[in-house]
C-alpha cells in the first residue's frame, strides 16, 4: 500500500493525530527509519519497502529475496548465540568489554572476579561527550533455560558504588520477577540485556559477524525511462 493511503486510513480511523502540514511525509520517514534501525541490528523489520512509496508488512512475506535474506540472518544470529555459549569465561568477558566499547563505554575495567560483589565489568557510558554514567555490569553466560531471577538483580544493586547504575547482560533471559525488581520505583536503576538483545548488538557492531552488500537490479517502468534527447 502507498504511504499516502496508509496515512489517510490511519487518520480516518483515529490511529494517529497530527497538527503538521505534511503527515504523509512524516509517516513515510518514520517507517523508513524503523526499517533501517532494525536492519542495522540484524532484525527483521516489521515493514518492507517496495519502492515508489509502497510499503508492506513483513509478516505477510513468506517468499522472495527479502524473506530469504532474513532467514539467512536468523540462522547466523542463532549460530552466533551458540558460539557465545561455547566460549571460555575469560574470552566471553573480553567480548562483552569490546561490545561495551563499541556502544559508547569508556574507562572499561574487567574485574577478573576479584570478589567485587558479582560485578564483572565496570565502565562509564558516555553520550555525546555530555552525559557520563558510571555502570557496573554483571555477565551471565547461561543456557536459555536458566533465566536470571530477582535475587541476582538485588545482588547487583547491592554491589553498586556511589553514583553507579547497574547492568546485567545474559545469554539467556530474565524472569518476570527480575524485570519487576529491575524497574522498581525509588531504587537504583538496573538495566537488563537478554541473549536476543546481546546478539543483535553484536551483529550491529560487526562483532562475530561480517556484512555482505550486493547490488540488486530492478527493471524500470515506462514512466521512469527518460526519452532520448537531441
Amino acid at each position: 500500500m502507498h504511504y499516502r493511503e496508509i496515512t489517510r486510513k490511519a487518520l480516518e480511523l483515529g490511529w494517529i493525530a497530527t497538527e503538521g502540514k505534511t503527515p504523509e511525509a512524516t509517516m513515510y520517514a518514520q517507517v523508513l527509519t524503523e526499517i533501517r534501525r532494525q536492519q542495522k541490528h540484524g532484525e527483521q523489520p516489521r515493514f518492507v519497502q517496495h519502492g515508489r512509496g509502497y510499503v508492506g508488512l513483513s509478516r505477510w512475506m513468506g517468499t522472495g529475496l527479502a524473506f530469504e535474506i532474513e532467514q539467512h540472518n536468523k540462522r547466523v544470529r542463532q549460530a552466533l548465540h551458540k558460539r557465545l555459549l561455547q566460549m571460555e569465561w575469560d574470552e566471553f568477558e573480553e567480548l562483552i568489554a569490546r561490545l561495551l566499547a563499541e556502544i559508547g563505554f569508556e574507562e572499561i575495567e574487567v574485574t577478573r572476579r576479584t570478589g567485587d560483589g558479582g560485578i564483572d565489568v565496570r565502565g562509564t557510558l558516555v553520550v555525546g561527550d555530555v552525559i557520563r554514567t558510571r555502570m557496573a555490569v554483571q555477565v551471565k553466560k547461561w543456557k536459555p533455560k536458566n533465566r536470571v531471577q530477582a535475587p541476582t538483580v538485588q545482588q547487583v544493586r547491592g554491589s553498586l558504588g556511589t553514583h553507579e547504575q547497574g547492568l546485567i547482560i545474559t545469554t539467556s533471559d530474565f524472569s518476570e520477577g527480575a524485570r519487576r525488581e529491575a524497574a522498581r520505583e525509588n531504587a537504583v536503576p538496573v538495566a537488563l540485556m537478554n541473549g536476543e538483545q546481546l546478539v543483535a548488538l553484536l551483529a550491529s557492531s560487526g562483532i562475530g559477524v561480517s556484512r555482505q552488500t550486493h547490488e540488486i537490479l530492478e527493471i524500470r517502468t515506462e514512466q521512469d525511462v527518460e526519452p532520448p534527447t537531441g
